[in-house]
């Protein structure tokens, strides 16, 4: 018999630090238990790492001896303690829809929302690379490289970072947008802080690579935060950067040309002196895993917080870095307690977590929701302004932006104010808000074919509004046969097409609001099943809430009839007012 020995065995376990597992072998035939428990572990490793990308198990040890200094008060940074002290704030709850702006270095080149992404890409990568769910790739992404090469020169003489001279900003005023987006509706407005590129657009002491030493020269969150101020409207801030995709995704390309007049010449993101703005090259392009970004990324977050104040914070992707986005969300929540404990930040992330606010990306809830959730979409095509060149196809271009519509002026439309009215309608109707994002010009002024729907959104919500702010959800979310599923893709909500058999809605004191989603017709009855005299017995009257007009109403245990007015007023969708005795 062998003497007793004594493994250890270190493997990564997701969303926790560094374990151990101590294996005493005892005899020769344990060590088949050992390779089995080597297996499971692997196993449990790779499918981490398509969640979180294993980062968290390089990451988290070196907090140890990181200085956090995170606001005090109740909420630690622990799973349990900010699971147990959130609760979503009023101001959320009540504000429904918001305006948020992808503008930046990117919308220079326009052309794809992921410019700087994709434009290093000489080839579709070998199979070796495309196995790796972690690298990003997107089928034709070397269109843009070509269509940079032809516009701007090779990536060698020609890099990303030599759009930033080129952004000037000569026409953005912040207090102006921030009055138009709260005329048409906007109870909240988000800027954007930071994009995947590693810019910083506000006056960051951590990221040289910034739009006050760089670019325009402005301090572009701090402008947003005074008009948000001053136009009376609640201000969110999003941050795109983080491990979930540029440690892994961004300025990843083909490093060079294989072939060709510029064969083996490296491309700019190869020179160290760029590292601040494109991060560490690795030879496998696959993962970096480097605390010192996680440590990066924490001091800028954390000041855009202590600086700027933000009410919702919004993360692109899951809770960023592991015990570094635990700790952070620990101190936005302390420093958003009133002094009477009530919460009034929100955090949104793109995963189902306790103590955050989920985030669902162009895509809709199929059911009333519990808990309030926050849906972001885009009016416009590629997030950025795109201009006329827009990569979009079947195949490949931005996600969820393989179809595009011509406005009323010369740019293309991803959803018409129609379409948004009807899914902010059914958004709020299972308890959830609406942020939508428009594109600016290079210049920071706002495309006349954004404005124009923006308006059109404003108009339906001058006559409907009630219906939509400080609203509840009611027992269900409505009624009819649109389902989000049907469409079996994530960013599908431009597809979604609501008929006069579709039913929504929402509550207010002692009024339901019903949402027939089209017009049934000219005098046509309207049935609303879930009205019946069984579940509602003390109807008091029904009006037509864009004219005022009462209409004339029938009920019985199959549900209401709402005799529909004579003509329509305004359009998309038509809200009815049920009052009741009490409710």
């Amino acid at each position: 018999m062998q003497p007793d020995k004594t493994y250890i065995i270190t493997y990564p376990l997701f969303f926790s630090t560094i374990q151990s597992v101590v294996v005493k072998q005892e005899s020769t035939m344990n060590i088949k238990t050992l390779l089995s428990i080597l297996l499971c572990f692997t196993l449990a490793t790779a499918q981490a790492q398509q969640e979180d990308f294993g980062q968290d198990t390089l990451i988290n040890p070196s907090a140890a001896t990181f200085n956090f200094n995170i606001a005090p008060g109740p909420i630690k940074p622990t799973e349990e303690s900010i699971a147990a002290h959130y609760q979503c704030p009023e101001w959320f709850r009540n504000a429904k829809f918001g305006i948020y702006m992808h503008w930046g270095i990117n919308s220079i080149p326009g052309y794809d929302g992921h410019y700087g992404r994709w434009m290093y890409w000489y080839q579709e990568p070998d199979s070796s690379l495309r196995k790796y769910p972690i690298l990003g790739y997107r089928a034709l992404a070397p269109k843009v490289y070509q269509y940079h090469l032809k516009k701007y020169g090779h990536p060698s003489k020609f890099g990303y970072k030599d759009f930033i001279p080129m952004w000037k900003a000569g026409k953005f005023n912040a207090d102006s947008l921030a009055a138009f987006y709260k005329e048409i509706g906007a109870r909240f407005i988000g800027v954007m802080a930071v994009h995947h590129d590693n810019f910083d657009l506000y006056d960051s002491s951590h990221q040289p690579w910034n739009s006050v030493n760089m670019g325009p020269k402005l301090d572009i969150v701090g402008a947003w935060q005074k008009a948000c101020k001053k136009a009376g409207v609640h201000f969110a801030i999003s941050s795109h950067l983080s491990n979930y995709c540029h440690e892994h995704m961004f300025y990843q390309g083909s490093n060079a040309d294989p072939e060709g007049p510029y064969a083996g010449i490296p491309y700019d993101y190869m020179n160290p002196a760029y590292e601040g703005l494109y991060g560490k090259r690795t030879p496998d392009r696959i993962m970096r895993l480097e605390p010192e970004f996680a440590q990066s990324w924490y001091l800028r977050t954390k000041e855009l917080i202590d600086k700027y104040e933000p009410e919702l914070l919004y993360f692109d992707g899951p809770l960023p870095n592991g015990i570094y986005g635990q700790q952070l969300a620990a101190h936005f929540y302390n420093k958003n307690l009133s002094q009477k404990g009530v919460q009034k930040g929100v955090l949104t992330i793109k995963r189902e977590r306790a103590g955050y606010t989920l985030d669902r990306e162009c895509s809709g809830e199929d059911d009333l929701q519990k808990n309030p959730f926050l849906v972001d979409t885009t009016i416009n095509p590629g997030w950025f302004y795109m201009g006329n060149s827009l990569n979009i196809n079947d195949e490949g271009g931005d996600a969820g932006m393989s179809s595009a519509v011509q406005g009323e002026a010369k740019d293309k439309l991803r959803m018409t104010a129609g379409q948004i009215v009807d899914n902010l309608i059914d958004i709020v109707s299972k308890n959830g808000n609406m942020m939508l994002n428009v594109g600016l010009r290079p210049d920071g002024s706002l495309p006349e074919t954004f404005r124009n729907e923006l308006m059109k959104i404003g108009n339906w919500l001058k006559l409907n509004g009630e219906a939509i702010y400080d609203t509840r959800p009611f027992t269900v979310y409505g009624e009819g046969n649109f389902s989000a599923k049907a469409h079996q893709q994530q960013y599908a909500d431009y597809l979604y097409a609501f008929t006069a058999k579709d039913i929504r809605f929402t509550t207010k004191k002692n009024t339901i609001y019903v949402f027939a989603m089209d017009w049934p017709g000219n005098g046509a009855i309207l049935k609303i099943r879930h009205l019946n005299s069984k579940k509602i017995r003390n109807i008091q009257s029904v009006s037509f809430l864009a004219s005022g007009e009462t209409v004339n109403w029938t009920q019985d245990i199959n549900g209401l009839s709402i005799t529909m007015p004579s003509r329509p007023a305004g359009e998309y969708a038509y809200v009815f007012k049920v009052t009741l005795s009490d409710i």
